[in-house]
C-alpha cells in the first residue's frame, strides 16, 4: 500500500514540472519582461530622392585636311574645329530612407527590448526579427576617363612627306605642302575604293565555302578606308559615365531644388559649379492627402503612446527633374515627410503582436501574431 502511495506521489510530481515548464516556454508579455530604466533612441525615417543620370561624352578632333575636303572628296562642310559634346542619355528618380533628425523618439518600458533598428537607427520593426539592409554607398567621380591616343593620326598618307629627287635638285627631296599630302590622301582614298570594288565583283576568284575570308578582307579595307577619310571629316572618341545624385527634400523649404548642373561642353557637374545650367528638382505633393491623414492621426480614445512608439503615413509626391521649360524625367512617389506621425497603440505593443516597417517610408508593411 505504501509502495502505490509512493508511485502515485511521484507521478504527481512529474506532471506538475511538466506543466511548469509548458508555461516557461510560453512567450512572455511585455509586462511580464520587466522594467527598464530609461530607454532605446530611434528615429522615423525621411525620404531621399536619387537622382541617376547616364551621359556620353564625345570627343572630336578635325582633320588635318578638313579645309581641302571637299575639294578632293567632295565632302561639304567638313568640321575645321575640335569640339567636346556631353549628352544626356539616361536619367532614373529612385527613392532612399535615413533618420530624420526631426523625428527622433524615445521608447521606455519593457516595450524597448523589443525594437529593431536598421544600421542607422531607423525604426523597422517591433517583436519582429526583421533586418535592415545594408547601406550601399555611391561615388560619382567628375573626372572624364575617356581615352585619347596620344597620336591620332599616325601616318598621314601611304606615302613619304617629302618629294623624290629631280634633276634640278640632286642633293635630296624638299617637304611636301599640305594640300599636296592631302591630294596623296585622296588619291590613295579612291584607289581603295576601287580595291574595295574589286573584291565585291571577284566573280572569277572562288571564295572560301564560310565567307570568313571575303569578310576579313572587306571589313579590312573599310578599316583603312575610314581611316584615311578621317583625315579630312575628322574622328570622334566617346565615352559613357554614369553618376549619382542624393537629395533629400525638406517639407517647409523650396518645392524646386538644384539636383545637378549639366553643361553640353562640360558635361555633369556638382550643385556648387554654376558654369552649368541647373537641373530642377521639382516637387509637387498631394495636399488632400495630407490634410485627410492629419485629421485620421488626430488622437482619440484608445489611441495612445505612453512607450513612446510612433510611426508615419508616407505622403504622395511626383518628381519632376527639369532643364529649363522641359520635363527630362517624372516619377510619382512615396515620401515620408510629405504624410504624418501617429502615434502606435498600446494594444499593439503588449507582446503579442510584431510589427514591420518599411525602411524607406516609415509606413506599417505587416502586422502580425
Amino acid at each position: 500500500m505504501m509502495r502505490r502511495i509512493v508511485i502515485l506521489l511521484l507521478t504527481c510530481f512529474l506532471i506538475a514540472g511538466n506543466l511548469t515548464a509548458q508555461r516557461n516556454d510560453k512567450k512572455k508579455s511585455a509586462s511580464e519582461l520587466g522594467i527598464f530604466n530609461g530607454g532605446v533612441i530611434y528615429s522615423l525615417p525621411r525620404t531621399g530622392i536619387r537622382v541617376v543620370v547616364e551621359v556620353t561624352q564625345e570627343k572630336f578632333f578635325r582633320g588635318p585636311y578638313s579645309e581641302y575636303a571637299q575639294k578632293y572628296l567632295g565632302v561639304k562642310n567638313a568640321a575645321t574645329s575640335d569640339a567636346e559634346v556631353w549628352k544626356i542619355n539616361d536619367l532614373k528618380i529612385e527613392t532612399f530612407g535615413e533618420p530624420d533628425p526631426a523625428e527622433m523618439h524615445k521608447a521606455t518600458g519593457a516595450i524597448a527590448s523589443m525594437l529593431s533598428l536598421s544600421e542607422n537607427g531607423v525604426l523597422i520593426g517591433i517583436n519582429s526579427s526583421v533586418k535592415g539592409e545594408p547601406s550601399i554607398t555611391h561615388t560619382s567621380v567628375f573626372t572624364p576617363d575617356i581615352e585619347i591616343p596620344r597620336e591620332i593620326w599616325p601616318d598621314l598618307s601611304m606615302r613619304s612627306f617629302f618629294a623624290g629627287k629631280d634633276s634640278l635638285n640632286q642633293s635630296g627631296g624638299k617637304l611636301k605642302s599640305l594640300e599636296q599630302k592631302a591630294a596623296e590622301a585622296a588619291s590613295d582614298i579612291l584607289t581603295l575604293r576601287e580595291r574595295k570594288v574589286v573584291v565585291l565583283e571577284a566573280d572569277d576568284n572562288p571564295l572560301p565555302p564560310d565567307g570568313k575570308a571575303y569578310q576579313v578582307m572587306v571589313d579590312e579595307l573599310n578599316k583603312i578606308m575610314a581611316e584615311y577619310e578621317s583625315l579630312f571629316i575628322g574622328k570622334s572618341y566617346k565615352s559613357s559615365h554614369k553618376y549619382v545624385f542624393d537629395v533629400v527634400p525638406d517639407t517647409k523649404g523650396s518645392k524646386a531644388i538644384v539636383a545637378f548642373r549639366f553643361s553640353a561642353s562640360g558635361g555633369v557637374l556638382p550643385e556648387s559649379n554654376v558654369s552649368g545650367k541647373p537641373i530642377m528638382l521639382e516637387l509637387d505633393s498631394n495636399a488632400d492627402l495630407v490634410r485627410n491623414g492629419e485629421q485620421k492621426a488626430a488622437p482619440v480614445a484608445g489611441e495612445t503612446s505612453s512607450n513612446g512608439l510612433f510611426y508615419r503615413t508616407p505622403g504622395i509626391v511626383v518628381a519632376r527633374l527639369l532643364n529649363g521649360s522641359d520635363v527630362l524625367a517624372q516619377a510619382r512617389l512615396s515620401m515620408a515627410q510629405f504624410g504624418v506621425v501617429t502615434p502606435i497603440p498600446d494594444g499593439l505593443t503588449n507582446g503579442e503582436y510584431s510589427i514591420e516597417f518599411h525602411p524607406v517610408t516609415g509606413a506599417i508593411k505587416r502586422i502580425g501574431n
